[in-house]
């Protein structure tokens, strides 16, 4: 069913992509097909990748979809950044390539941006799965840990499936946020709640790659988020001085 927002407001989902022409036209697909009859655009950020991704794309030739192509200085926040100041709708819908992020949730999270600043998917709530039981708890313990040192309430803040008014978002400083990899959600999350922006933090199921191998350089990664948040909140208090 369509929703308020959808049927008012155009819809921009942003995808960066490194190395996945095997998933990103499937993935177009099946958000095409969740958002059919929205007023919706698909733009797709590809980082250089060695595997044809951006020429796959292209060659979908279809008119809903935006394809970008960065061949200088690699980040993931980045790429979500070039999506954003392209992007032409009033909803921002950021979310990976790989169908980690089920493209199902979008129906429901558009309905509920009409209430809510932001929207975004847990692994921790009720009703939420993660991927493998070693990474589910590295991950549940970490973002424990960052509720503590941030003062944050946000269940999951590296997942980064999220919906967000474009208003809402384009109120912070894009520098202080988008860089790096899976970080940038940590940073968007923190700033958002320092602004007073309402979130709404629904369960979700992480989804399963058609193909490929993800980023499993899980111990590298939670101690680069360790840095990363550290050094957010000294930031921020240095500031407060």
């Amino acid at each position: 069913m369509k929703t308020q927002a959808c049927m008012n407001r155009k819809v921009s989902v942003v995808l960066p992509t490194l190395n996945e022409k095997d998933n990103i036209g499937p993935l177009i697909d099946a958000i095409h097909k969740e958002l059919s009859g929205f007023d919706c655009e698909i733009i797709v950020v590809d980082d250089n990748s060695a595997d044809g991704t951006y020429k796959a794309v292209c060659d979908l030739r279809y008119p809903f979809v935006k394809a970008i192509h960065r061949k200088e200085d690699p980040s993931h926040g980045k790429s979500f950044r070039c999506g954003l100041e392209s992007a032409e709708g009033e909803i921002f819908v950021l979310m990976g390539s790989d169908f980690n992020h089920h493209p199902k949730y979008l129906p429901f999270m558009l309905k509920a941006i009409d209430y809510y600043d932001c929207v975004m998917g847990s692994r921790f709530l009720y009703g939420g799965k993660g991927a493998g039981t070693g990474r589910h708890i590295l991950s549940w313990s970490f973002n424990i840990f960052l509720r503590l040192i941030t003062d944050g309430r946000i269940t999951d803040n590296l997942f980064g499936y999220i919906v967000i008014r474009r208003e809402v978002i384009e109120q912070l400083n894009y520098d202080d946020i988008f860089w790096g990899f899976g970080e940038f959600s940590i940073r968007l999350m923190y700033y958002l709640q320092r602004e007073g922006a309402t979130v709404l933090q629904i369960p979700m199921t992480v989804g399963e790659r058609l193909a490929g191998v993800g980023n499993r350089r899980f111990i590298r990664n939670f101690i680069k988020y360790t840095l990363a948040t550290l050094k957010l909140v000294f930031k921020e208090a240095r500031c407060l001085k």
